[in-house]
């Protein structure tokens, strides 16, 4: 079997390995052994989803492993993934898995996991799964030999726990007024608790992609599409606009101009935030490789923070601020990692942390994001018809050297996805001209080469 986890825990399309339900069967089992391994206390896991379809498939499959090696399983229904992380520790649970392929559209599937702490679980963790799943040997020496099996209830209130963790996170002091606030739930997992949890809070709601089918998840709306959004924050004149992803964990903003805020100009309000309320520690953020330069020297000259950039991944910006204890970080796409109030990117909470800092200033939400300037810089992403052959992994290496060497004052990035078929480009510098050019020639140098 292929490697089953990716950047993200594990996606790809529903019914193809490793998203079979055969497959999250002996997951589940192997991850419950892992867990009850430690001691005899009873072990507990809880699982939520999204909206599309194969959760239904997976939510059975998960369960049935997880009662089969003697854990109990509380099921808690369509959540948003930063629910769930509360709910581990609310509840006590060992073990929580989210059913979801985040911002893929509905044919896709995949799971996420965390562990006690509310913490994705670890790679190390991840290669125990993995290595156990291809050694039939080492799967049939895990399987329970106990009578005794787990049982699985349903927790009704699993919303409202999480919509009052959010407003707790609120100033106490803090007076919000009235906002028209625009909200597009992408048709996936926030399309019950963002629509109540912002009219609670005092603002004027509209709401667009809020009645998912299992099918509409996604689909050319949310985080990933924000055009419908756009047109709806000009026609409303509505202050703000908020786009999540399918599983709510990822946030882009559109401001009153119809303009797009991405995650670099989040996180840059966070860190402008945090440095004059002095509650930034050790003056410094985390961010990926794909953030733009011009975010990175304005926290660098404006600020006086640090940026730290790791592989693209919320899980490696997540583990960089867990080692030593940062507060702020997130991803250009849209994760956006509060650390003080969450251990995972969660698009609600900073929806309504902005929502506050909004209220509290006098200002347009584009005065409000207008922080830098950015570098120009272009992303393609180039579709593979097939995995990448070594051959080719190496040459497309020698042809990026290349580029690197002829276009010295340009950034470039090459990348694989770790979620979809899909080959990532980036180039970026101070010069729109030779930015675009130098761009088009590596996308045509590569697709050439993919193509012989």
């Amino acid at each position: 079997m292929k490697k089953i986890f990716g950047t993200d825990g594990i996606r790809c399309i529903v019914n193809e390995e490793p998203m079979t339900s055969e497959t999250c069967l002996k997951i589940a089992k192997t991850a419950g052994y892992l867990l009850t391994n430690k001691n005899k206390r009873k072990k507990r896991v809880i699982i939520s989803k999204d909206t599309r379809l194969s959760g239904y498939l997976f939510e059975t499959s998960l369960t049935a492993g997880f009662v089969s090696m003697g854990m109990d399983v509380i099921l808690v229904g369509p959540l948003p993934t930063p629910a769930l992380p509360m709910l581990i520790t609310s509840l006590r649970a060992d073990m929580g898995v989210m059913i979801t392929a985040s911002h893929n559209t509905f044919e896709y599937n995949g799971l996420k996991f965390f562990d006690s702490n509310g913490l994705k679980i670890t790679r190390s963790l991840e290669n125990k799964i993995e290595k156990i799943i291809s050694d039939k040997a080492k799967y049939n020496k895990i399987l329970n030999i106990s009578f005794e099996s787990g049982k699985a209830i349903r927790l009704e209130d699993a919303q409202g726990r999480y919509s009052e963790y959010l407003k707790s996170t609120l100033e106490s002091k803090s007076k919000l007024k009235k906002i028209k606030v625009i909200l597009d739930c992408a048709n996936g997992a926030t399309y019950l608790v963002a629509p109540k949890l912002f009219w609670e809070i005092g603002c004027e709601v509209v709401v667009i992609n809020n009645v998912p089918d299992g099918k509409n998840i996604n689909l050319n709306c949310g985080a990933v599409n924000t055009k419908e959004l756009t047109k709806k924050v000009l026609k409303e004149k509505a202050n703000i606009g908020f786009a999540f992803d399918g599983d709510g964990d990822r946030l882009i903003a559109v401001d009153e101009k119809g303009q797009e805020v991405d995650g670099d100009n989040l996180i840059a309000l966070f860190a402008k935030y945090f440095v004059k309320s002095k509650k930034i520690k050790k003056k410094t953020v985390v961010t990926t490789v794909m953030s733009n330069l011009g975010f990175e020297e304005y926290l660098k000259d404006k600020l006086k923070l640090r940026l730290i950039r790791k592989n693209v991944g919320d899980l490696n910006v997540i583990t960089e601020m867990q080692k030593n204890n940062y507060i702020l970080g997130g991803e250009q796409s849209g994760h956006i990692i509060l650390g003080q109030y969450m251990n995972t990117g969660d698009g609600i909470l900073a929806a309504l942390k902005i929502t506050e800092i909004f209220s509290n200033e006098n200002v347009r939400s584009s005065k409000l994001f207008n922080l830098y300037k950015k570098l120009p810089q272009i992303k393609y992403n180039i579709k593979l018809s097939k995995n990448l052959s070594k051959k080719n992994d190496l040459n497309i290496k020698k042809i990026l050297l290349d580029f690197e060497k002829n276009y010295k004052s340009l950034r470039f990035l090459v990348r694989k996805s770790g979620t979809e078929p899909i080959l990532r480009v980036l180039v970026e510098g101070k010069n729109e001209n030779i930015v675009k050019s130098a761009s088009n020639k590596l996308i045509n140098s590569i697709t050439n080469l993919l193509n012989v």
